[in-house]
């Protein structure tokens, strides 16, 4: 169906940033024309390799995107208008990920029930976007659990409140003064047994497998995220400072027996893990995604109380990945149609070389779902915010990246040394993706170590590395179109 969000602690991401680098740097291996296997589809796959993801050539691959998340009836993408129009719009401004919604109570409305048709509805959502090579991040979404205890997400028939009191509380509030949700969150990571006997766990995995079935053979699906901003449960107050006890013992669990189903029919995309949701503020760390985990990946959201708090949020993500070798995404960051708070949180993700998604395309982007992606359609100013370079494939490992939108100044850097160093070279070159915002009247690059192989402001920079450089420094400023300097 057709239609329809510093420099404070700046320094310190940089040097962790450093160090996984050089930790990673000789580690073994687990778009742009050519192809390696000569399938151009099947080449879009993306894997992991230490903190980074990386393309069927070996690139570091960097992401930009949105969440649309369809939470409350009618539940379907399509249904609200979300299509084929809104896939072409992202994809021509640049953006090259959607984080997609699927709501396990509609996947599985009563116990052991699959409702075929929202699946392959879901499915045909993520062939739309594939279609015009955007990669899809199926997201297992709750807030607040589900609409028995005022939230979304758990069917009622999975919420076990046990007859605790269930006030009437909306998000966030509910999360600490509704006994019957943290109550229903408590039966959940303790695999309680649901109505028909089958535990809840089980009926979960059972939803996860119908979807990852349905999605597998797509290669831009990036992968799975496991459950949406995890709870605690009743003892959440101990998870403000951080409860790895707690995690180990609830979501580590979980994490195995999700990865277990979805394995059992989708064993090449990834598993991305969330920590308990206080992380997202930044003041805890995190356990997850279990170290040694195959495909395991790091979801976070940037939501901290405070401007002074994100890059803590960072730090520890950073940290996290390293520690445990995987790679990370800012899987929300936002919640506003403010273009400076916007641009705040963007440029403290990217300076810690973190691909992102913007919530959300449907909240704070269109401004009405069900009409086009026109421009009175669209907040401009969020836009204009969100439309920002980015590194879509770097042959080597990326150092540092820094981006003014004021001044349109671009300072991006790299090792040549590869993150799969025997992979394929074929076609390795570097690809920079511009857009048209940025850059209205055109750019000027300057390469060191380096040399552009892509025609004056095309919409992608592409970048071939120099014989026997060690770094490629790369510079771009607003200038009118005129041929690449090469520095040497």
């Amino acid at each position: 169906m057709s239609r329809r969000r510093v420099r404070t602690g700046m320094r310190a991401i940089l040097g962790v940033v450093a160090l996984s680098l050089l930790l990673l740097a000789g580690m073994p291996t687990a778009g742009g024309t050519g192809s390696p296997s000569g399938n151009p589809q099947q080449d879009a796959l993306i894997r992991r390799q230490g903190r980074w993801f990386v393309d069927t050539r070996g690139r570091v691959v960097d992401m930009r995107g949105v969440n649309f998340v369809q939470k409350f009836p009618p539940i379907a993408p399509e249904a609200v208008g979300f299509g084929d129009d809104d896939a072409a719009f992202l994809a021509r401004e640049g953006f090259n990920l959607v984080r997609l919604g699927v709501v396990f109570g509609s996947v599985m409305p009563q116990p052991g029930a699959i409702d075929d048709a929202y699946v392959a509805a879901i499915a045909r959502t993520t062939h739309v976007l594939a279609r015009h090579h955007i990669y899809v991040l199926l997201d297992f979404h709750q807030d607040g659990y589900g609409p028995l205890v005022h939230g979304n997400g758990f069917p009622e028939w999975a919420t076990l409140t046990d007859g605790l009191p269930n006030p009437d509380v909306g998000f966030p509030g509910y999360y600490i003064s509704n006994p019957a949700l943290q109550r229903a969150f408590d039966n959940f990571w303790n695999n309680a047994k649901g109505p028909d006997g089958v535990r809840l766990q089980q009926h979960y995995g059972e939803a996860l497998r119908s979807v990852a079935s349905a999605v597998a053979a797509e290669p831009y699906v990036l992968g799975y995220d496991l459950m949406n901003e995890p709870w605690p449960g009743t003892d959440w107050s101990s998870c403000v400072t951080g409860c790895p006890g707690i995690e180990r013992a609830r979501l580590l669990p979980f994490e195995k027996r999700m990865s277990d189903a979805i394995r059992s029919v989708d064993r090449k995309h990834l598993l991305f893990s969330e920590p308990f949701v206080l992380f997202n503020f930044g003041r805890t760390d995190t356990v997850v995604p279990a170290a040694g985990t195959r495909g395991g990946a790091l979801s976070f959201h940037v939501y901290a109380a405070s401007p002074a708090d994100e890059p803590g949020v960072v730090l520890h993500a950073l940290a996290a990945g390293l520690a445990r070798n995987a790679p990370l995404l800012a899987s929300e960051y936002g919640a506003t149609t403010d273009p400076a708070t916007i641009t705040r949180i963007a440029s403290t993700i990217e300076t810690g070389l973190i691909p992102w998604a913007f919530w959300s395309y449907d909240e704070n982007f269109v401004i009405d779902k069900a009409l086009p992606p026109t421009a009175d359609n669209v907040r401009q100013l969020v836009l204009d915010a969100l439309a920002r370079p980015y590194a879509a494939a770097t042959d080597g490992t990326p150092t540092t990246w820094a981006y003014d939108p004021a001044t349109g100044e671009l300072h991006f850097s790299y090792s040549t040394t590869r993150i799969a160093p025997n992979h394929t070279t074929h076609n390795r070159d570097t690809e920079i993706a511009i857009g048209t915002r940025a850059y209205p009247g055109g750019y000027r690059v300057d390469v060191t170590g380096g040399h552009v192989v892509s025609a004056p402001c095309a919409s992608r920079i592409r970048i071939h590395n120099d014989r026997n450089a060690k770094v490629v420094t790369v510079h771009v400023e607003r200038a009118p179109c005129q041929p690449a300097a090469h520095a040497g």
